[in-house]
């Protein structure tokens, strides 16, 4: 007698193998089939593309909280020069804001303020995103940096404003803004650098990071 092979087709194989087309995969099964038709080939829906990530639009949605830059260590740092040999050319100063656990924040705007005012020596300022990896040779742990690495300069004696935005039209105002704003979940932390340039400090000034947006609703971890 010869021996029956088992053809047996396994349903989850053949939807993997991308080969079987809807009519086909509709046959294999009773009942509604959770699939969706692409082309007329049969493919499993993705849940996280169809129903989790669309949901970023709906964190828009609710506005929790406002972020202005009113309030040192949440959406405000302050960075003060400290006078004398103790801040020579090439001190770097550092401050940074982290988003709370269970919150998610929308950024529209990174305001720095960098002042020199009355002072002999210049300074050089810059701001890093925990979420963006750092593609230079020697890679900071604080991620990468949205200005180049030459920074913001301010002179010696003057001040510098410098305003960094994100949305949907905020590359018609400065070609280095970003169009989708700037989600930071719970976690993300934003990085205010400056490093002491041309001479030894010798005037104490604050120089300040603000970050502009609002407090989101987290629906996607």
């Amino acid at each position: 007698m010869k021996k029956l092979k088992d053809m047996t087709i396994d349903p989850i194989k053949a939807l993997q193998g991308g080969n079987m087309t809807t009519a086909q995969a509709q046959q294999m099964f009773n009942g509604v089939l959770p699939i969706g038709d692409y082309k007329g080939v049969a493919s499993i829906l993705d849940l996280d593309l169809l129903v989790v990530q669309p949901l970023v639009n709906a964190e828009l949605a609710h506005i929790l909280g406002i972020l202005d830059g009113r309030l040192e260590g949440t959406d405000l740092v302050t960075l003060t020069t400290i006078v004398g040999a103790t801040s020579p050319i090439g001190t770097v100063l550092t401050g940074s804001l982290t988003v709370p656990a269970g919150e998610v924040w929308f950024i529209n705007a990174v305001q720095t303020y960098i002042n020199c005012t009355g002072a002999a020596n210049g300074l050089v300022g810059n701001w890093r995103c925990s979420l963006w990896p750092d593609r230079a040779a020697t890679p900071s742990v604080a991620g990468q940096s949205f200005h180049p690495a030459a920074g913001l300069v301010a002179a010696a004696g003057a001040t510098l404003i410098t305003l960094d935005e994100f949305g949907p039209i905020a590359t018609a105002w400065l070609i280095t803004n970003k169009v989708p704003l700037l989600r930071l979940p719970a976690g993300a932390i934003i990085t205010f650098t400056l490093v002491t340039a041309t001479a030894e400090v010798d005037v104490a000034a604050a120089s300040t990071l603000k970050l502009y947006g609002s407090v989101g609703k987290p629906l996607v971890a």
